[in-house]
């Protein structure tokens, strides 16, 4: 009679020291998410505002890394050694000869940045090719 009694006393003692430690947890939780936004509301949000401005477009410097250009080789005058660069990666990666998607699609959003910092855009080639192997 009295092992039922005892064994309901240490499980309501370890439900309530679950529920306190739980709502310790989330009030901590809901401080620190309280604070950052304080932060971010009294810096104007302007770091989510670019972030949501700029897409998910890649910035010149990653598209350089990604087709292992240095600044010297974009120009207009380059053009062509960017757009033969970008073939052969683009090709490299296709999926369908067991390359991969992802390196692909960073090839072809760092042509489309290389592109717009040049000024035009001559990715529309690769795009259609693009086009192709996602189907």
């Amino acid at each position: 009679e009295h092992v039922p009694l005892a064994a309901a006393m240490a499980f309501g003692k370890v439900l309530a020291q679950l529920l306190i430690g739980g709502i310790g947890m989330f009030s901590r939780a809901f401080v620190a998410a309280y604070q950052q936004a304080l932060i971010n509301a009294k810096s104007g949000g302007r770091p989510v505002a670019q972030a949501a401005a700029r897409g998910n477009k890649m910035s010149v410097d990653e598209a350089l890394q990604v087709l292992n250009l240095a600044k010297t080789d974009v120009n207009a005058a380059s053009r062509s050694k960017v757009d033969e660069i970008f073939q052969t990666m683009f090709t490299k990666n296709d999926p369908a000869k067991g390359g991969s998607f992802y390196l692909q699609s960073k090839i072809f959003r760092a042509k489309e940045a290389l592109d717009s910092a040049i000024g035009g855009s001559s990715a529309g080639a690769g795009g259609s090719e693009k086009d192709s192997t996602s189907s």
